[in-house]
């Protein structure tokens, strides 16, 4: 019979996506970046994977590819003006674009694809926009990769991913990724049940009133992105999980 860390790592191993040369997410970075330089011209500095699958941490579930587009200031538009003009590019290509919080989303080769145009600020820093503030974010997408990619939480993030999909829950990404390195600080890696287990007792418990921050600007409250409906519903989710001592209905 297998263990409960055998089971998680099973699940977790079925709806886990690689980033490999040549995989569907590179293809379709490929198949869309002629597009982007042809709308950004000399100003695009760069067009790369970013999230999930850069953190590896993407799951079939849901499975978007984020792609980070850099560019240089272009004279007398603020980033809220580019991320705009991107949308209005995008639809004007037949592309049935349509609007994320700090991305513009389109659909190509079976996948959704979310273009984050981004200014460079400083050495490796970048401007987004935030559609739902409405205001300029000053963050650090690569320092997010690193903390993400060499944090050895991976699996603990894919298991917690799967959990979100499995019960519908709006739950962004990037804050799951912060609650997860929240909630397992000091705790022993290599016992992948157990860890899910504390995340989840961390998610009922503790962050309806957590105040999660940006790793690489503390001004931005990242947690302020969820209303607090969402905060009870994943905590409620989190609870109803605790109390299932069944692994196979607490993650399928």
């Amino acid at each position: 019979m297998a263990t409960q860390d055998q089971y998680v790592v099973s699940v977790v191993e079925k709806y886990r996506l690689a980033l490999e040369e040549g995989s569907p997410s590179h293809r379709v970075a490929d198949e869309i970046a002629p597009l982007i330089k042809q709308w950004g011209q000399e100003y695009v500095q760069g067009i790369t994977i970013s999230g999930a699958y850069a953190k590896n941490t993407a799951i079939t579930l849901a499975s978007h590819v984020d792609v980070l587009v850099l560019l240089k200031p272009i004279p007398g538009a603020e980033i809220k003006s580019v991320f705009w003009r991107l949308f209005e590019f995008l639809t004007d290509q037949n592309l049935k674009a349509s609007t994320r919080e700090v991305s513009v989303r389109v659909p190509c080769k079976k996948l959704q694809v979310d273009l984050i145009p981004s200014y460079r600020e400083g050495k490796s820093g970048n401007i987004l926009f935030n559609k739902r503030s409405g205001e300029a974010v000053h963050t650090d997408v690569g320092q997010h990769v690193h903390l993400v990619g060499s944090s050895g939480r991976q699996q603990e993030i894919c298991a917690l991913k799967i959990w979100r999909e499995r019960n519908s829950l709006e739950f962004p990404s990037f804050l799951v990724e912060l609650a997860i390195l929240r909630a397992l600080e000091g705790e022993r890696f290599g016992q992948l049940a157990e860890n899910v287990h504390c995340v989840l007792r961390y998610l009922g418990s503790k962050f309806e009133s957590a105040v999660i921050r940006d790793p690489a600007n503390s001004e931005n409250v990242v947690s302020n992105d969820l209303s607090e409906k969402a905060k009870k519903s994943i905590a409620k989710a989190a609870r109803d999980a605790i109390y299932r001592e069944d692994w196979e209905k607490i993650l399928q």
